[in-house]
């Protein structure tokens, strides 16, 4: 007699089963694509933090630079331009500008001047001699004699002297600590100094203590989502500044609301939108040699 061995049944999965499993995965997979795209989305705004603090950082060690070795004479004051919108200065410095071709002189001084040009910070620096007038080079060289500068402060500089110094700069405004004295008028005069905010520079600028830049930049990167028409667009939302009051608040407050504003822009592109802030003072004298 035979015996017949029994073949051992081995269970398979029911569909219930693979159904939880497979839910069980695609949740595990959406939290997955989640945690990453945030990490990502963090990553890239935090890189477009950095990159305007760098940008406002290369405009502010510059400027100050400029700044502080301005030369410091009354043939030599400082020109502001002023007018609805951007902001421009320009000033003498001993910080040499391009080199002088032809020239023997070794006391060097540059004209300074920055701008907002097509969204970026550029700044111009020209050269001027302060030897002997056989050691100044002439004007077809490029360089003036300072006793060229006229009494309202230096000409604009050769359009191709400017170079760009920091990119995506979209706003530049510059505010004023002024100094004001008030004679008051009673049993003795007396003689009371202040010093005021100023959004216009007095007409002596050996009256201004200090400039205040404000700057408003945005992400190189993001910059492509945007033409010319839109940049001008979120530029002109920061307001020109008005006396005792410094951009700075108002500014960070509009930066901070463009996204809600201006519903029809690309939403990452105004959240990087950033402003900036320095004071620089114009109170040091720098001896010529």
């Amino acid at each position: 007699m035979k015996h017949l061995r029994s073949i051992p049944c081995h269970r398979g999965f029911t569909l219930i089963e693979l159904l939880v499993v497979m839910t069980v995965l695609s949740m595990f997979l959406m939290m997955t694509t989640i945690v990453t795209r945030d990490a990502l989305d963090m990553h890239a705004a935090t890189r477009a933090r950095l990159v305007s603090e760098r940008n406002a950082a290369a405009f502010m060690r510059q400027f100050d630079s400029d700044i502080f070795q301005r030369v410091n004479r009354d043939d030599t004051p400082v020109r502001f331009k002023q007018e609805e919108g951007n902001d421009e200065i320009a000033l003498v410095t001993k910080r040499q500008g391009y080199a002088i071709r032809g020239s023997t002189s070794e006391r060097r001084a540059s004209l300074v001047s920055y701008r907002i040009k097509q969204n970026m910070m550029e700044r111009a620096a020209s050269g001027y001699g302060f030897g002997s007038s056989q050691d100044r080079p002439a004007e077809d060289l490029g360089t003036l004699a300072l006793k060229e500068i006229p009494a309202e402060g230096p000409k604009d500089p050769d359009a191709k002297a400017f170079q760009v110094i920091a990119p995506a700069i979209i706003r530049l405004e510059f505010s004023f600590i002024v100094r004001e004295e008030n004679v008051r008028e009673g049993n003795t005069s007396t003689r009371a100094i202040k010093h005021v905010l100023r959004a216009k520079p007095p007409e002596d600028t050996n009256q201004i203590v200090a400039v205040i830049a404000t700057i408003a930049t945005l992400d190189p990167d993001r910059s492509g989502m945007l033409n010319e028409t839109k940049l001008g667009l979120i530029a002109k939302r920061f307001p020109d500044a008005v006396d005792n009051e410094l951009p700075l608040n108002k500014w960070a407050e509009i930066a901070a609301n463009l996204t809600r504003q201006m519903p029809d822009m690309p939403r990452p592109a105004l959240q990087q939108v950033r402003v900036h802030q320095g004071v620089f003072t114009l109170t040091s004298r720098i001896p010529l040699p």
